[in-house]
Order: structure tokens, then C-alpha cells, then sequence
């Protein structure tokens, strides 16, 4: 039962009997209208080929008069008189103007509907939901116009007054009509709707076909109608058949529907020559007739097969391109498209729609506790449980545990309570939290952007227990653009000389004399004025973009060191800041040798500095990088200790040559009396370990005092002095402001 079973099935299958889906139809369709290109291509050549050849062969003939170029109409059996007769009195025409028109008529009607439907065929791929182009617009108004008023030329005609010359020519003038007039509603609808209906294209093409059918059954019909017996018999039937190969190609539906359709065409053709008196269909040609049918209807039930193949292969492709292989709901990128698609056909349908954008927080200690696999289980159920809570609108998911939904601006809180409540009660033990952004787009914003909002106004959620749910507002927008603003021009501020280095003094505590500096970034923007290193450093940061930033500070550094050293001017070491970014996206001992040699200066001039949240998240990367900058010579500066879940295993595994401790210890200094004793333990202990100490933040002279009697070495604060430029730097220098100590190491 089972084998009947597949063998009915592939019966079913082969012939077209099987409903197909809705992608595989629109599939056949679009290969339908493609090969229309072609075939309409072909058409025109080959009809203005028949068009000068009509007029080599007939009409300078009859216009020129010479009885030497009527030899072949003699050896055709014809004399001049019945010439005359036949092409002036027999059909009626008054005057050689009548003559021309009547002898290239067809094949005018012909190129006609073939450019008709090539520009139509080339439009109905122009026109997408992201372009509209206008001038195939134009050109299938005014061609399809032209098609609808040119059965206004049969009138001059007379029609002939055979059956068969009579109702093809009216067909094919019918045929004419009808696919101007489809082409022009088509026009008009795409206009307002973007995409071709489906129908309307299979009636264009259908009337193409109908056209090249008729034009074939006359010509062929004709030729064998007319065929005297000093003429080779009725080859121009191969014009019929070529036609039917048109037809056929141009139609790729069902293959049962090709089969009725070749099999009534070429009964019907076959019986209209079998009617014909005085002429045989002889039995050898109606074989092969037979044969050219079968073998056409196997080629195409063959192209049907292949499209369909081709088809569901393409529709495999478009999934994975379209879908997020985890969750099974749109990936961030079919996101927009549909995004795009709705704003351009049905903008109003969408108007104050919002964006949404979800953060699962705690997620990642969900996959330390759980397993990756747990928790990719887990996107898969909350991005579904997304989905059906946002059925009216489009969801998708953007990345790692990220998910964006843009929806009817209608209960949304509401539902956004039921998917908390839902997330929670997936692992109630690790109590994972829903942190969510929204923002309300203009008409036709980019969907790449409006989810940046949505997302921004996400993060304002980050680690707030309070707080779940955030609107993107006037005050984000402000930085929203800033930080557009700072990622955009970066590369540019680089270029231009807007991002210098700021210099903060560093001293020693006993003398209270020059030691060093801390080169710092600033912006100079000519738009937002001097940017500080809060306004874009964590931005860049975000973004993996602060290595660029970096490198720039450290080049500007060692290059006004080399300069001050060519003046002659006495220099002090500059301590460069160093992102755990950095290490990650660059080799940072080459970049930092590679300016070294550059420059020509001395290792002790330049200190290392490395956050103390960067060692705490580091990688053997990170690691390895440090170790041989130390091999090279490189002192190493451990920056920010204290400012966060500060670890003695930082000081224990790598080996520092100055601890910077965090300007928090000094924080309420005069009345905390732990800060005092935190501070001096932490410096007795780094001394103990054969670390130096600096302090930052200093800004009283208790303070300063404080630090000096504990034995903390070195000094960094307001009381010192702010960052500044290097002009200001080396006019205190100069004016005895800053007196440069002797030992600088």
C-alpha cells in the first residue's frame, strides 16, 4: 500500500496535480514573466528583420518598377499581371501608401506587443518596495496607450474575407487591446500599491501568447493555403510551430494545463488544415507534427518540474536568510525589510506603531548556572512567548538575548507585564528580569534606527531593580544624537586634530616636585565644543572603537615628546592609558614599540597604564601582552585600584611598578576615619610587595600630608593642577609653576 501510495503521489506530482504553495506560485509567475524578456526580445529582431526583408523583397520591387528583380515571382509561377492583381485589386488597396502599410501590418502589430510587454516584463522587477522608477512607469503609459488605440489602424484595412484571415486578424487586433489595457491597469495599480498582482501579469503574458498563436496560425494556415504546386509545400507552417514554442515557454503553469493546452492547439490547427480543399495533409508530416507535439509537452513539463525544484530550494535559502536559526522568529535583518515594506505600501496602516527592544538581564549567569544549551532553550520559549504576546505586528531577534518587536501602540505596558511574569516563571531561583525600551518612530524612519532609541532607552534600565521599562525621551534623544554624532565622526576628529592630549600633573609627595604626567583625551568639536572623556570614552568603548582613539593619543604623545627633546626642553615621563579593548583588537607591545622606534625615545619616558575592571575580566590575551611589555622594559601601572569589586589577586598575579589608588578612598577624607586606615594599609601592603603607590584625586593639603607621612610616593589631583594642554604645561614649566624634580623614574 505503501509504494501505490508514492507512486500516486509522484503521478500526481509529475502532472501538476498537487497544490503547490503560495511562494512556488509566485515563483512560476516572475519565471513566466522573465522569460517574457526574452522571448519578447527575440520577437522584435526577428519581426524587423521580416520588415526589411518585406521591403527588399515586395515593396521596392513594386515601387521601382524593374521587371528584372520579378524573376523569382516568375519561378514562384507567378506573372506580373497576376503579381499586380494579387498585392492591388484582389485585396482591395488604393495606392502604394495603403500598399506598405497593409504588407508590414502584422509584423508592426507583433513588435509592437513585444515592446510592450519587454518594457512591462523589465518594470514588474524595477518596481520594489524600496524604488520606484518612474520612467518605466511613463514608458508602459504611453506604449500600453498606443497598444489600446492601435485597433483604430484597422480601419483603413479591409479585412479579408476568409473565415480564417477574417478572425485572426480581429483576434490578434483583440489581443492587441487587451494587453494594452492590462498593462495600463497594472501600471496604474503598481503606482499606488508597489508590487504587480499576480493575475494581472498572467493576463499580460497570456495575451502576449494568444498573439504570437494567432500571428502563427495565420501565417502558417496562409502559407498553406496559398502554396501553389511549383512552390516547395507549405514550409511556412514552421512559423506555426515556432509560435507554439513561444506560447508554451511563456506559459509555465501546470503541466496537465500544458498538455490540454499543446494538445487543443494542435488538434485545432491540424483539423483547420484537414478542412483545407485541394490541399493534403500528408500522413509523414502529421507524424512528425504529432512528435514535435509530445516532445514539446515533455520539455515543458520538464521547465515546470525544474522551476518548481529551483523553487523550494530558493524558498529554503530565503528561510535561513530570513529567520533566526535559534528561535525560529525573523532574524534583526528580515526585521527591517518587512519594516521597510510596511512604511513604503501601507504607511498610514502603521502610524504611530512603536519599537520595542528587550534585554533579558542576568542572562549571562543563567548560562554559567544552566549551560549554554539551557539557555539557548530558553530564547527559543521567551522569543516565542514574544511573538504570540505581538501577534499584530512584526517580532525578531536581534542578537544574543535581545529581542525587537514593532507593534500597535495598544497596551503595552500590559503586555509587557505578562511576558516579565512569563520570564520569571521560566527560573523563578535566578529571578532573570525583562528590561525594555520603547520609542515611537517618525513616518519614515530607518528601522536600524529607531531600534537604536528603543535600545537606548533600554539601557537606562541597566541594573536599576526600580526600573523595567523606558521611553525613549527629548533628554535621550539630545545624547542619543551626541552619540550618533561621536561614533560618525571619529575617524574625522582623528584626521582633523580635534582629539588632543591633555596633560594632568603628577608629583612627588616629599617635594611636591614634577614627576610626570597623565596624558589624557579631549575633543575639540567645532559643533559641540570641548568634549570631556565622559562624553564619548564609554560610547567608544561600547562600540569596540576605542583602540582608534588610543593610538591617536599615544602617536600625539610620543610625537610632542620627540619635539620638546629637539627643542631642548627638559621632559617628564607620560603614563598613557591603556583599554583592555586594546589588547583585544590590536597588538599593542608592536604598536607601542613600533612608536617608540618611531620616535626615537627613551622606554622610561613612557608608563604604562591599565585599569584595574580590565584585569578583572582578563584574557590570556590581555595577559600575555603585559608580560612581555614588562620584558621590554616598560614600566606597568595598575590605574583605578579601589574604584570597583577590587581583588588582591590583581596584585598577586602581576607584577606592577605603581599602584594608582581610586580618588573614592578620599571621598569624605576629613570625616572617615576608615579611609585613613584603608589607605595606609593598602599602601604598607603594595610597599611590602614592592609595588610604588599614587594617589589620585588629591585636592586639600591634609590630604596631600596624609598620604606623604604613610608613604604613599606619588601625588595626582585638582590641588596639583587640571588636565591641560601642552602649551599651558610648558608655560608652568617655564613660569616656575611646576619645578621638575631630578629623579623621574
Amino acid at each position: 500500500m505503501e509504494a501505490i501510495k508514492k507512486f500516486k503521489d509522484s503521478v500526481l506530482s509529475l502532472f501538476g496535480f498537487k497544490s503547490n504553495s503560495k511562494y512556488v506560485r509566485n515563483y512560476l509567475n516572475e519565471a513566466n514573466v522573465r522569460s517574457s524578456i526574452y522571448m519578447a526580445a527575440i520577437i522584435i529582431v526577428l519581426e524587423i528583420w521580416m520588415i526589411i526583408r518585406q521591403f527588399q523583397r515586395y515593396i521596392i520591387v513594386f515601387l521601382s518598377y524593374d521587371e528584372t528583380k520579378y524573376a523569382a515571382f516568375h519561378e514562384a509561377g507567378y506573372t506580373k499581371a497576376e503579381f499586380f492583381e494579387y498585392y492591388y485589386d484582389k485585396w482591395g488597396y488604393s495606392g502604394h501608401l495603403s500598399y506598405i502599410f497593409n504588407s508590414i501590418s502584422f509584423y508592426l502589430i507583433f513588435i509592437l506587443a513585444a515592446v510592450a510587454v519587454l518594457i512591462y516584463a523589465i518594470s514588474y522587477f524595477k518596481n520594489t518596495a524600496y524604488h520606484r522608477n518612474k520612467k518605466y512607469t511613463i514608458a508602459n503609459i504611453i506604449i500600453s496607450s498606443i497598444c489600446i488605440l492601435w485597433i483604430f489602424m484597422l480601419i483603413p484595412q479591409k479585412i479579408p474575407t476568409d473565415n480564417i484571415g477574417k478572425w485572426t486578424t480581429i483576434l490578434m487586433y483583440v489581443s492587441l487591446m487587451v494587453l494594452g489595457a492590462t498593462i495600463l491597469l497594472n501600471t496604474i495599480y503598481t503606482s499606488i500599491r508597489i508590487k504587480a498582482r499576480n493575475i494581472l501579469s498572467i493576463v499580460v503574458i497570456s495575451s502576449f501568447a494568444c498573439l504570437c498563436l494567432l500571428f502563427g496560425i495565420k501565417i502558417g494556415y496562409s502559407d498553406f493555403a496559398h502554396t501553389t504546386e511549383n512552390m516547395e509545400k507549405y514550409y511556412m507552417i514552421t512559423c506555426f510551430l515556432t509560435m507554439v514554442i513561444f506560447v508554451s515557454c511563456l506559459l509555465i503553469f501546470k503541466p496537465y494545463i500544458s498538455i490540454l493546452m499543446n494538445t487543443t492547439i494542435f488538434v485545432v490547427f491540424a483539423m483547420m488544415l484537414d478542412s483545407f480543399e485541394g490541399r493534403e495533409f500528408l500522413d509523414g508530416d502529421r507524424v512528425n507534427y504529432i512528435t514535435f507535439l509530445v516532445s514539446l509537452t515533455m520539455i515543458t513539463i520538464s521547465i515546470y518540474q525544474q522551476r518548481v525544484s529551483e523553487a523550494s530550494k530558493d524558498r529554503n535559502l530565503e528561510f535561513i536568510a530570513s529567520f533566526d536559526e535559534l528561535t525560529d522568529i525573523y532574524n534583526f535583518q528580515h526585521f527591517c525589510k518587512e519594516i521597510i515594506e510596511k512604511q513604503t505600501a501601507h504607511a498610514e496602516s502603521i502610524k504611530g506603531w512603536i519599537y520595542l527592544f528587550f534585554n533579558i538581564e542576568n542572562f549571562k549567569a543563567y548560562n554559567d548556572k544552566r549551560t549554554f544549551e539551557a539557555g539557548d532553550e530558553l530564547l527559543l520559549y521567551f522569543g516565542h512567548d514574544i511573538r504570540d504576546e505581538f501577534l499584530d505586528g512584526i517580532t525578531a531577534r536581534q542578537g544574543d538575548d535581545h529581542f525587537v518587536v514593532f507593534a500597535p501602540n495598544d497596551d503595552i505596558e500590559e503586555r509587557l507585564d505578562v511576558l516579565s511574569k512569563r520570564l520569571k516563571n521560566l527560573d523563578p531561583e535566578l529571578k532573570l528580569e525583562l528590561k525594555v525600551g520603547s520609542y515611537i518612530p517618525t513616518l519614515y524612519e530607518k528601522p536600524n534606527r529607531a531600534v537604536d532609541k528603543a535600545r537606548y532607552a533600554c539601557g537606562s534600565c541597566k541594573n536599576r531593580y526600580d526600573k523595567h521599562y523606558a521611553t525613549y525621551d527629548d533628554a535621550m534623544d539630545s545624547f542619543f544624537h551626541k552619540k550618533q554624532y561621536i561614533i560618525n565622526n571619529l575617524d574625522r576628529a582623528i584626521e582633523e586634530g580635534w582629539i588632543i592630549p591633555y596633560y594632568q600633573p603628577v608629583v612627588w609627595s616629599n617635594n611636591k616636585k614634577l614627576c610626570g604626567c597623565e596624558a589624557l583625551a579631549r575633543w575639540k568639536d567645532p559643533d559641540y565644543g570641548l568634549l570631556s572623556p565622559k562624553d564619548f570614552i564609554p560610547i567608544l568603548e561600547e562600540c569596540r572603537l576605542i583602540q582608534k582613539l588610543d593610538v591617536c593619543i599615544w602617536e600625539s604623545v610620543c610625537k610632542t615628546l620627540r619635539s620638546l627633546l629637539d627643542s631642548g626642553e627638559r621632559i617628564v615621563p607620560v603614563s598613557l592609558n591603556f583599554s583592555r579593548i586594546d589588547f583585544e583588537l590590536m597588538d599593542v607591545p608592536e604598536i607601542v614599540e613600533g612608536l617608540i622606534t618611531k620616535y626615537k625615545l627613551d622606554k622610561r619616558y613612557i608608563h604604562i597604564e591599565v585599569t584595574e575592571s580590565a584585569l578583572s575580566d582578563s584574557q590570556s590575551k590581555l595577559e600575555v601582552a603585559l608580560i612581555k611589555l614588562k620584558s621590554l622594559g616598560y614600566a606597568i601601572w595598575l590605574d583605578d585600584f579601589g574604584s570597583g569589586y577590587s581583588s588582591l589577586n590583581v596584585l598577586k598575579d602581576y607584577e606592577f611598578d605603581v599602584v594608582k589608588l581610586d580618588m573614592k578612598f578620599l571621598t569624605n577624607f576629613d570625616d572617615n576615619k576608615k579611609s585613613r586606615s584603608i589607605l595606609e594599609s593598602i599602601i604598607d601592603l603594595s610597599s611590602r610587595i614592592g609595588m610604588n603607590t599614587l594617589t589620585e584625586g588629591v585636592e586639600t593639603n591634609s590630604q596631600a600630608d596624609f598620604l606623604n607621612d604613610v608613604g604613599c610616593g606619588r601625588l595626582q589631583g585638582y590641588l596639583y593642577g587640571r588636565p591641560i594642554t601642552r602649551e599651558e604645561l610648558l608655560d608652568g614649566i617655564h613660569s616656575g609653576k611646576y619645578v621638575i624634580g631630578d629623579i623621574l623614574e
